[in-house]
């Protein structure tokens, strides 16, 4: 794919997620729209982690962190489901079919690309988004990028578990149906996945996108944009009202799953939207830098003779 139009690629299938995520909250428990419109996010989401994830990393590297989100995901899950550590009791319904042991095949590919985008969020909200590995990319991205998966977890869970009944909590919780400590799982368990990921990448060697100013700013615009797409679902919820009137159990009490779906679309705007409101501020001082040093013509691709914006990644 050529370097002008991996920046558009990455922006469409953005938009994509966003799509599919809003015709998710627009259907009906049931209906065609609630069965395949998660086809559309799947694919959106796995093609970015892919096509975006190649110009940062090497193929071998993305296999890395596939594989490492994988075995860490599916051993804490199974031990989960199996004790109750880390995430509480709980066990999956068939809506999640099919399984692998005890966990549900789709889960694993929902860390990895969710987990890639919280990744590129933090490198964006901790401002390294090049330059030589440091302290801050090797420890500090795995924490702030755990934390962003807890955030979206917080939205998530009580839709997909509470509503939707696609895994069953055994002794409730506080936060609609779900114990506080799935977060703290949540966290330890995402941060050791980020953590080695980072730590088996070593050094590399450095690396600069291939892209202009304009095309490097859509390339990590893509980026919070795409970490929204879950939320546009989120926040539609109580806009499209698809849940009607029924009541679902919460802690053996009735409520209903319309004023869930209200106060989770508040917590999305307060939590995740912010996040993605900063990541983007982040983005414009450093691309000011950048266009600076890209006027002054100081940095070209040695193959194609093109200028780029100044950020040095590495191929780690």
């Amino acid at each position: 794919m050529k370097a002008a139009a991996i920046a558009t690629t990455c922006m469409t299938l953005a938009f994509a997620a966003w799509t599919g995520n809003a015709l998710y909250a627009a259907g009906a428990p049931g209906s065609g729209l609630k069965y395949w419109s998660p086809a559309l996010v799947a694919g959106a989401m796995i093609a970015f982690f892919v096509i975006h994830g190649r110009q940062l990393y090497s193929g071998r590297q993305l296999l890395a962190f596939a594989v490492t989100v994988f075995l860490v995901g599916w051993f804490f899950e199974t031990v989960s489901v199996l004790t109750g550590f880390p995430f509480g009791n709980y066990h999956y319904t068939e809506l999640m079919a099919p399984f692998l042991g005890h966990v549900p095949v789709s889960v694993m590919p929902a860390y990895c690309v969710m987990g890639y985008v919280s990744f590129s969020m933090a490198r964006i909200l901790l401002n390294r988004l090049g330059g030589r590995p440091d302290a801050v990319l090797r420890f500090g991205v795995p924490i702030a990028a755990s934390l962003l998966m807890v955030v979206w977890d917080l939205s998530m869970d009580p839709l997909r578990a509470t509503i939707e009944r696609r895994w069953v909590w055994l002794d409730g919780g506080s936060h609609f149906g779900v114990p506080v400590e799935n977060y703290f799982g949540w966290a330890f368990v995402t941060w050791i996945m980020f953590q080695a990921f980072t730590l088996l990448l070593g050094r590399g060697r450095a690396k600069s996108l291939a892209l202009t100013p304009a095309e490097t700013a859509r390339y990590w615009l893509s980026v919070p944009i795409i970490y929204l797409a879950f939320a546009v679902e989120y926040v539609l919820n109580p806009v499209f009202a698809a849940s009607g009137a029924r009541a679902v159990s919460v802690n053996d009490l009735e409520m209903a799953a319309a004023e869930i779906e209200a106060q989770i679309a508040f917590l999305t705007a307060t939590t995740m939207l912010p996040l993605a409101i900063f990541a983007v501020v982040r983005l414009r001082r450093a691309l000011v830098r950048a266009r600076a040093v890209f006027n002054d013509g100081a940095v070209r691709d040695a193959k194609t003779g093109r200028r780029m914006a100044p950020f040095r990644d590495e191929r780690l």
